[in-house]
Parts: C-alpha cells; sequence; structure tokens
C-alpha cells in the first residue's frame, strides 16, 4: 500500500505505527521533509520522520512511472483519445505531485490511502484508491 502525504503526517503527529507493508513514493519524502521545514517540526517529529524513512521502502522514479505520469496527467485533462474521462466528469488540474504518487502506486498495483478527493477521478483509470478520515 501507498499512504499519501497527509496520512504519513498523521501517523507522525499522533504517534501512531504505519502499517507493515507501506512503500512510500520518493515525491511524499520530499513532501513531507518540506512539510517539516516549513512548519518547524522539532526533534520528537524529525526523529519520528526519520524512522518511518528508515523501517519503509522508498519508491524511485523509473521510466514507466514516467509514461504513467504523462498519461494521467493527459487523463486528467481529459486528452488522452485512447481512454477519455467518463461521461459527467470534466477535467481538471492536478497537483503534480499527486500526480507522481499515483503514477506510483499504480505501477506498483498498489492501493493509494488518502484523505484527499484530488485522486477520487482515476479510479476509473485503474488506481485503486482507499478513503480516510482526516
Amino acid at each position: 500500500m501507498i499512504y499519501d502525504t497527509n496520512l504519513i503526517i498523521k501517523h507522525i503527529r499522533t504517534q501512531t505505527s504505519l502499517p507493515s507493508q507501506v512503500i512510500v513514493p520518493i515525491i511524499v519524502v520530499g513532501e513531507l521533509k518540506a512539510f517539516a521545514l516549513k512548519t518547524d517540526w522539532g526533534f520528537q517529529k524529525w526523529n519520528a520522520l526519520n524512522t518511518i524513512l528508515t523501517k519503509f521502502p522508498i519508491a524511485d522514479l523509473n521510466q514507466e512511472i514516467i509514461d504513467l505520469y504523462a498519461q494521467i496527467d493527459a487523463y486528467s485533462q481529459g486528452k488522452l483519445k485512447l481512454q477519455p474521462l467518463p461521461i459527467g466528469l470534466s477535467s481538471r488540474n492536478m497537483g503534480k505531485n499527486d500526480i507522481w504518487i499515483a503514477a506510483t502506486a499504480l505501477f506498483f498495483e498498489l492501493t493509494l490511502h488518502s484523505t484527499d478527493n484530488d485522486f477520487d477521478h482515476l479510479v476509473g483509470f485503474g488506481l485503486k484508491l482507499s478513503k480516510h478520515k482526516p
């Protein structure tokens, strides 16, 4: 399973453990470190973050994920000719980091866990999504 940045932050804040099968996309690592710097995390939260980053595998980018990124971006804009958006869905701009995170989940064929609605339209693209309460 892949956890979006918001869920990992929630686990750090509440001092609860992540499930043992979590894989952390490299993009999430960058978002976590940027968030920690911008919000001036103290030693305890930095320590929890470093524990996560040493305990769980980090998924780096590869050519297949890059190709999925391009497809997701085009699909979200309603411009992927071979797979148009379902009727009733309008095109949308996704945050670029969210596209990378979704592409990583699709590549590994893992469920993406998030509190965001940003990924909902990608279920029609094949993304396995599990929504959590914020």
